[in-house]
């Protein structure tokens, strides 16, 4: 019988490889998908896709859009440094000016299939998403 296999869930980790808190969330990532993709019992998580982007990349403003619709347009001025709103934050990134990249938090991590985002280096609530991914 056919059966369409379950895509897997993407998570994007918007990165600081200088930063220590944020290489530490890449690890607790990258352990986490080792451990679902070998896994051959059925009651262990599946894996999922991890998609690294690394500073000085900053999030399209697409993504940035539907970050915030995930976490509360009130969360804008902790996700994009110095932003006073959406609309400010949309701007900034349009326009890519100078300093773009050091005004964006990292580490960020979303589920983009979910609708969820981890803010800053929250291990517990890195590993709690990532233990919460639908099987």
């Amino acid at each position: 019988m056919f059966r369409f296999h379950k895509t897997l869930d993407v998570l994007t980790l918007f990165h600081a490889p200088a930063s220590a808190p944020s290489r530490r969330i890449l690890d607790i990532l990258e352990t986490a998908s080792v451990a679902g993709s070998s896994a051959n019992d059925s009651k262990k998580k599946l894996a999922f896709e991890l998609e690294v982007v690394e500073a000085p990349l900053v999030p399209t403003p697409d993504q940035l859009r539907s970050i915030l619709d995930f976490v509360g347009e009130n969360k804008v001025g902790i996700i994009l440094k110095g932003s006073g709103g959406k609309r400010d934050a949309m701007k900034a990134l349009e326009m890519a000016g100078p300093g773009i990249s050091e005004r964006v938090l990292r580490p960020l991590l979303v589920d983009w299939n979910n609708g969820r985002a981890v803010l800053g280096a929250d291990e517990k609530a890195v590993q709690s998403l990532v233990d919460t991914l639908p099987k």
